[in-house]
């Protein structure tokens, strides 16, 4: 602590200030003294002036790999797939087509398909080409065509046709060839043609065969039609 001595002034006569210039002398020792000690203790409600900066820096990185992250979005729904199960169900009913007669004939020969009305297969002949309508056809490479010639007759006494939907065929080696293409009109026209009593019809349609058929033992000429709700087949064998 600073102690400081008073300073005594005297007057010209050589008498001593008046109290008042003591008090004044007191009041501004004390004065310096308390500073002194505020000075030297903490300072703990201080005031900063200035600017304080306090900057923080946010690391940024870059991350590499992949987040997996969950996500729900409202209620958690559960489904289950059922897949549509399809069962085909073929109904035969009684008015159906049954299986019914076939019958093997030789070449050349007739056999009934309604009361009166006969069919024959008279020729069979191969070619590589069918005229028909006024235009001809050729068959394709390794085929030909085998020419069949189909001939009706009507003893009945009235006029008669074949059976609606009456088809020919030509049986090989296991396999079934139908009437050409270039044929099919020629032979629907002969089907549903009527030959007057008495009478009789022929046609020649043509089937695209292999070469080796024409040849082949067991080839034969088919025709298949319904009566009565059952199948007939009448055959000719080419032996």
């Amino acid at each position: 602590m600073l102690f400081l001595r008073p300073i005594v002034h005297y007057t010209s006569n050589g008498n001593r200030r008046s109290d008042m210039n003591r008090r004044t002398f007191i009041a501004t020792t004390s004065a310096v003294l308390l500073a002194g000690c505020s000075s030297d203790g903490d300072d703990t409600g201080s005031t900063t002036t200035g600017t304080e900066q306090s900057t923080t820096t946010q690391n940024s990185g870059e991350m590499t790999g992949t987040t997996q992250t969950d996500t729900t979005t409202g209620d958690a729904t559960t489904g289950e797939t059922t897949a549509d199960e399809t069962t085909d169900e073929t109904t035969t009913s009684d008015s159906s087509t049954t299986t019914g007669e076939t019958r093997t004939v030789a070449f050349g020969e007739s056999a009934s398909v309604s009361d009166g009305l006969d069919v024959a297969v008279t020729e069979a002949d191969a070619s590589d080409s069918y005229d028909h309508g006024g235009t001809t056809a050729e068959s394709s490479d390794g085929n030909t065509f085998l020419l069949v010639t189909f001939e009706t007759t009507n003893t009945a006494q009235e006029a008669k046709s074949l059976p609606e939907g009456a088809m020919a065929s030509v049986q090989a080696n296991g396999e079934q060839y139908d009437v050409a293409e270039a044929a099919a009109e020629n032979w629907q026209q002969f089907v549903s043609s009527s030959v007057n009593s008495g009478g009789s019809a022929t046609t020649t349609v043509a089937f695209e065969v292999p070469e080796a058929v024409v040849s082949s033992f067991g080839t034969s000429v088919q025709l298949s039609y319904t009566d009565s709700g059952a199948e007939q087949v009448v055959r000719w064998n080419m032996e």
